[in-house]
Parts: C-alpha cells; sequence; structure tokens
C-alpha cells in the first residue's frame, strides 16, 4: 500500500486515490480537498466542518455522529514509532526532575509562567522547560531550556513528572508512562483530557493549581506509580497502527 502527502496547491492524482485522509483547520482546503477526485474520504474529527461528509472519522473520544465509521479512543492516538510499546517505568521514589511543555506556541506565556511559580515553589528540583518555535521574549533563570526539541521522547523518559497541556505531549507522556499534570491549552483538547482523567491516568490541573498539585505528586511516590500504570494501560502508542491497518482493509475492500 502507497501512502502519499498531498500539499496544499498540488493538482490532483493521477488515477485519483482510494483514500483521502484529512487533518485540517483550514475549511477553504477541506471543501478544495474533498471535491477532488477519491473514493473515500478519512478525517480527524476536530478537522471536520462537516463530519458526516467522511466514511471515516478518526476521533479521541467519539463526540460527533457522523453515518459512516469511527475509529474511537484512546487506542486510535497516533504517535511516532518511537513512542510504540515503550516499557513498563521505573519510578524513583526521590523524584529530582520535572519537564515543562504546554505546546509550540506560547498560549500567552503559560508555560514561561508555570516554570516560574515552580522555581520559586521547588528550588532544589531540576526544571526542565521546553521553548517552542511560537515562544517570545527571555527563558525564566535558573530553569533548563530545551530549545525546540526534534522529539520529546528522551524528556519524557527522564522526567519524573511532567506539568504539560492536553494535546499530543499529552498522550507522549502517557505513552512513556510519565505522571502528568495536565492543563487545558485549547478546547479541542478537553476529550481527551477528560478520556484519561476518567481513567485516573492524570491529573487535570488550572494554572493557580499547579504548585500544590506537583508537591502532592513528588510527595508521593505511590501516586506516581498509579498515575504511570495507568496511563500506560490507556496509551500504548500504537494507534496510528491500528488506523493504517484498518484503512488498509477499507481501501481493499
Amino acid at each position: 500500500m502507497r501512502w502519499s502527502p498531498w500539499q496544499p496547491g498540488a493538482q490532483p492524482a493521477e488515477p485519483a486515490p482510494d483514500l483521502l485522509l484529512l487533518d485540517t483547520y483550514d475549511r477553504a482546503e477541506w471543501q478544495r480537498i474533498t471535491a477532488l477526485a477519491h473514493r473515500r474520504l478519512v478525517a480527524f474529527e476536530d478537522a471536520l466542518p462537516d463530519p458526516t461528509a467522511a466514511d471515516v472519522v478518526i476521533a479521541p473520544e467519539n463526540g460527533s455522529e457522523p453515518s459512516g465509521q469511527v475509529l474511537a479512543g484512546l487506542s486510535f492516538a497516533c504517535l511516532r514509532r518511537p513512542f510504540w510499546d515503550i516499557g513498563p517505568r521505573q519510578v524513583q521514589d526521590t523524584p529530582q526532575r520535572v519537564l515543562i511543555t504546554t505546546g509550540g506556541g506560547d498560549l500567552g506565556g503559560l508555560g514561561r509562567r508555570i516554570a516560574e511559580r515552580l522555581r520559586e515553589s521547588f528550588p532544589s528540583t531540576e526544571l526542565e522547560l521546553v521553548w517552542g518555535p511560537g515562544f517570545g521574549g527571555e527563558p525564566p533563570a535558573a530553569v533548563t531550556v530545551l530549545d525546540r526539541p526534534a522529539s520529546l521522547l528522551e524528556p519524557l523518559l527522564r522526567a519524573d513528572a511532567v506539568v504539560c497541556a492536553g494535546g499530543q505531549t499529552m498522550l507522549e507522556a502517557a505513552a512513556t508512562g510519565a505522571p502528568a499534570l495536565v492543563l487545558e491549552g485549547a478546547p479541542n483538547q478537553r476529550a481527551q483530557i477528560a478520556s484519561l482523567a476518567a481513567r485516573d491516568a492524570i491529573m487535570p490541573v488550572g494554572e493557580e493549581e499547579v504548585p500544590a498539585a506537583l508537591e502532592r505528586l513528588l510527595g508521593s511516590a505511590s501516586l506516581r506509580r498509579q498515575l504511570s500504570g495507568r496511563a500506560q494501560e490507556a496509551v500504548d502508542g500504537r494507534g496510528a497502527l491500528r488506523i493504517a491497518t484498518e484503512l488498509e482493509a477499507l481501501a481493499r475492500g
């Protein structure tokens, strides 16, 4: 089975593809691409202006009522191959390092504010702050800055706890078994935050709650072990492979 990316402005493929897999927030692009010749349309739910238009919908949790097939739930969370089947985490009794990551965008300086507050509250803990491409200003002092890392796999694996937003990094943290405090960075993160929270696999928090929640988390190895185990049970990282298997069967059917 051959996969190829279809960039904006590209000419229609010849022959028409069996499947179009669409992930875009651009409504004009949605209309343009869905009008091109194709057999079946697959789309991520949060990119859909009209969920019923897709033959297959991929969703963290099924909040819509599409007419076709739905690949819903955390078992279909898409992670890159290095995050597949990571072994159980060995949680240390004495935590030393906390990773702070709020995504590639600045979110109004959220990551910087959290790092500054945690630096004051946890002076003996090593703090690593992921500095995304959309960040502005100067990084906070006395914090280790990870400037646009290509992958968060190693930082997540070495962290004793993570403070993150509820997007892709939350899923990666879950797959690595990193005990996580999770903030809502955007409304489309709400469903998968709620899904992991319902499994007691993360601790959802507001910005003002972070220092107290982190103190509780770092102070309890048993809590960190519980979160770690439940997170890896919820997200094993193989969602993209499951989706590919489903779509291959659909294309051949």
